[in-house]
């Protein structure tokens, strides 16, 4: 999915876009629907990666302007050099901090399970700093994490101190909003609605400004 896309006017809020009733109801009704869909094949869900990462990339960039647990989403940017991430690295989050320093966050979604691709992936985040990144942010299941002697020596190496990559649990209800978010857009005319509609109703629900993960996500940009 490419941002173009789903891009709003970056100094468009909610107001701009007030739904009536039956607007709400209706895009209250598309999220239900694709959610009841999504729901059997979740489990197979939370190791797709890359409909991870475009259900987050899609959110993101519909929170560009708003300020979360602190910090604001100036703008999303891709990862360079290309060639070198080979999609690692899904994008970066420029964030904008109390302090009125920009930070370069580095999201990089993680969630598989075979030993050996998650150390070659560690392996290669360890010089994150090498994208132009100041911090990463690392996405991937609680129950991946809890047995530190079967994970890859450079995953608590990724996540020490003198290196500095943040780990954020994934949860099942995160990535169910992600995808149900994104299959709304993406069956936008089925369902009759537009992203403008789509972006009002998740304003006005509140459910990208008080979404746990972005604010863990905007969060982990401040340390």
């Amino acid at each position: 999915m490419r941002t173009d896309d789903a891009k709003l006017s970056t100094n468009m809020t909610s107001t701009d876009f007030l739904l009536s009733s039956s607007a709400f109801g209706q895009i209250s009704t598309a999220f239900a629907v694709e959610r009841q869909v999504l729901l059997p094949e979740l489990a197979d869900a939370l190791g797709d990666k890359e409909k991870i990462a475009a259900g987050l990339l899609l959110c993101c960039s519909w929170a560009i302007g708003q300020t979360i647990a602190d910090a604001k989403i100036e703008r999303l940017d891709r990862i360079y050099p290309p060639g070198r991430n080979q999609g690692l690295i899904d994008f970066k989050l420029v964030c904008l901090l109390p302090s009125q320093v920009l930070v370069n966050l580095g999201i990089c979604i993680l969630p598989f399970t075979d030993a050996a691709i998650v150390s070659a992936a560690c392996t290669k985040l360890l010089v994150y700093k090498d994208f132009g990144l100041d911090r990463l942010c690392l996405l991937r299941q609680s129950d991946l994490m809890t047995n530190v002697r079967e994970l890859p020596a450079c995953l608590p190496k990724l996540l020490s101190p003198d290196i500095g990559g943040n780990f954020i649990p994934l949860k099942s209800k995160d990535v169910l909003f992600l995808l149900t978010t994104l299959s709304v857009f993406q069956q936008k005319q089925q369902h009759g609605v537009t992203n403008e509609m789509i972006f009002a109703y998740l304003m006005q629900a509140e459910l990208l400004t008080k979404n746990e993960l972005i604010k863990s996500i905007l969060v982990a940009a401040q340390f």
